[in-house]
């Protein structure tokens, strides 16, 4: 809100407070103006979203991985129906029932995971447990009651080694929270076990998906009956009050399902991006210092052509002795691209941001040209590769700039015809 009229009269500061005061309404003022700025504008770096999924899948193929208990096995049924239609995704139920974290003396999932980890590679992990996990864990002679201090810190460190085993291998974790459940009991029990799993995936770098929500009447209380994936009131909840029907998990997979397709969306303009160039160049672009996917992105070699051309300066042509155009060549999976080699000096120039940082230059303009078989070529056009760009978009000072005279000093702008602040009459 801003200040009121009385609030500008005598109790107004002075000195430091009114400079303080300025600034600040600045700040609000551009905010309410221009909303906030992309993370990517903040930093200086190009304008690209990154994926959470690793966008160079082995195979051009997602392996995803389910685990959890009965849950989970739910839940997997659910999202292998939602993408049946994906043929570039997998879905690998290793779930089982019946296990958890509360009681690791007859299944323990850290080591059971690691044996699944190295037999096979994946690159998605759905994870979904507390069917049996609302119970006591026994630390010495004690029984922790669920939900206590020291309950809390035993279950999330097991918690967070399931997280830290999964993305040591690179693979994109989406913890699937429980939701509303039938008795008081089992409620406040689901309610504990979320706040440890929404910490935990928060702490080491899963995505939480909430459930909660989905499964209540207007209330916001526990019915097993709601609107299913066609709009139709059904049943969604076993009689138990805990697991569903299926139309229940086809529900409960919908969750995960938005969350998925929105970064495998991300993930395919990523991987559109290496046209643009060879890896070094494709890591500057998307501020990385090494490329998601590969394993070695150090400069591509010369051809033998390039490198056996005598060193000599002329005509852009090769002929007679003259050197030849110096070429490199890059492979975007089974393409191989070969063209002129980027010039040191001008890859250097490109990169440096009046932050200091590496961008395409704040005046840079980014021009895409699909190519067809889901290929994209980029190039950016700024003022370091196109001279005539500097002198078409003069900047100016700091002290002349519209913001700076209004927010900063006070000035008032001269008003122009027919525009909200021209207060002439008759109107013009």
């Amino acid at each position: 809100m801003f200040p009121s009229a009385s609030w500008l009269g005598s109790s107004r500061p002075t000195g430091r407070g009114r400079a303080a005061l300025a600034v600040g309404a600045a700040v609000a003022l551009a905010g309410l103006i221009f909303g906030p700025a992309p993370a990517v504008a903040q930093q200086g770096t190009a304008p690209v979203q990154r994926s959470y999924i690793n966008p160079f899948p082995n195979g051009d193929r997602y392996r995803v991985i389910v685990l959890g208990d009965s849950l989970g096995d739910g839940l997997w049924s659910g999202l292998y129906r939602a993408f049946e239609e994906d043929t570039n995704l997998e879905f690998i139920q290793r779930a089982k029932a019946a296990t958890g974290f509360a009681r690791t003396n007859s299944y323990d999932w850290s080591k059971e995971l690691a044996d699944l980890l190295k037999t096979e590679t994946y690159q998605i992990a759905i994870v979904m447990f507390g069917g049996i996990d609302g119970q006591m864990i026994r630390s010495g002679k004690d029984w922790l009651k669920v939900g206590s201090e020291p309950w809390r810190e035993i279950y999330g460190q097991r918690v967070e080694a399931f997280i830290k085993q999964l993305r040591a291998v690179n693979i994109a974790v989406y913890w699937v929270g429980l939701p509303i459940m039938r008795s008081a009991g089992q409620n406040a029990d689901a309610e504990a076990l979320n706040d440890v799993f929404r910490e935990q995936s928060f702490i080491n770098g899963a995505k939480f998906v909430e459930t909660w929500n989905g499964f209540t009447d207007e209330a916001g209380r526990y019915s097993p009956y709601g609107p299913d994936m066609t709009g139709q009131v059904k049943r969604l909840r076993a009689d138990d009050g805990v697991h569903f029907t299926m139309r229940g998990y086809l529900k409960l997979a919908h969750f995960v399902e938005k969350e998925l397709r929105r970064d495998l969306n991300l993930a395919k303009i990523e991987r559109n991006i290496p046209l643009a160039g060879n890896e070094d160049e494709q890591a500057k672009v998307m501020g990385r210092d090494v490329l998601a996917g590969s394993d070695d992105p150090g400069q591509p070699a010369a051809p033998a052509e390039a490198e056996a051309a005598p060193e000599a300066g002329g005509a852009a042509e090769p002929a007679q002795g003259e050197q030849a155009p110096q070429l490199q060549q890059s492979n975007v999976g089974e393409v191989s691209v070969v063209r002129p080699a980027i010039d040191q000096t001008l890859q250097a120039a490109q990169s440096l941001s009046p932050q200091g940082g590496q961008a395409a230059g704040p005046d840079a303009e980014m021009i895409t040209s699909e190519l067809g078989n889901g290929l994209t070529a980029v190039a950016t056009i700024s003022s370091v590769t196109d001279p005539s760009l500097a002198s078409s978009a003069p900047r100016l000072p700091l002290s002349q700039r519209p913001y700076y005279k209004v927010l900063i000093k006070g000035e008032q702008l001269k008003p122009k015809d027919g525009r909200a602040d021209d207060f002439a009459w008759p109107p013009g």
